[in-house]
């Protein structure tokens, strides 16, 4: 098995492990008849964070709260000397996520092979609930420049979104339809 094959596998395996039965992040994947998935949609339910309602002008931001959020990540061939790329699919406003498109996602300016899928996920997770962001480097420069005219609004939330680990064993027994 060459090198990126293993990574993908163990991505896939390590997904599944820590996202199974967790309450608030939803792992999907297209396999496009790969035997482990480069394509993988994830949402994210009851996590706050804000967009602007279509009442806002240039001179008058109008926020309101949302609390859900669907990703995509795709591991292009170059994953995982490369960062994947990731896509914000719903509304939201942060300095860190591009709207217009391709709606992309800023997962960091560097990038180490050895950061997981479960790593970026929970770290998008963050970024949403605005306990990680940056406006020095941002894809969206009208968000930035709110996020650090409003610095008391952050973070929205102090979620935890990281579980203890989750022991599947119990289940080895059981059918299981898992939404990865």
């Amino acid at each position: 098995m060459k090198p990126r094959e293993r990574r993908l596998n163990s991505d896939y395996e390590k997904l599944k492990t820590e996202f199974f039965n967790h309450p608030d992040i939803i792992v999907e994947y297209d396999n496009a008849n790969l035997n482990v998935p480069e394509k993988y949609f994830i949402t994210y339910k009851n996590i706050k964070g804000i967009k602007l309602s279509k009442n806002s002008t240039a001179e008058n931001k109008i926020i309101e709260f949302i609390f859900e959020h669907k990703i995509e990540i795709y591991l292009h061939i170059d994953y995982p000397r490369m960062k994947p790329q990731s896509y914000i699919l719903t509304d939201i406003f942060h300095p860190n996520f591009r709207m217009a498109h391709p709606h992309d996602i800023c997962i960091g300016d560097f990038w180490a092979s050895g950061e997981t899928l479960v790593d970026i996920i929970y770290q998008v997770g963050d970024m949403i609930m605005y306990k990680n962001y940056n406006v020095t480097n941002p894809l969206n420069g009208i968000a930035a420049k709110w996020a650090r005219e409003h610095p008391n609004f952050f973070p929205l939330n102090n979620k935890e979104l990281r579980q203890g680990e989750v022991d599947i064993s119990i289940h080895k027994d059981k059918n299981i339809d898992l939404n990865l």
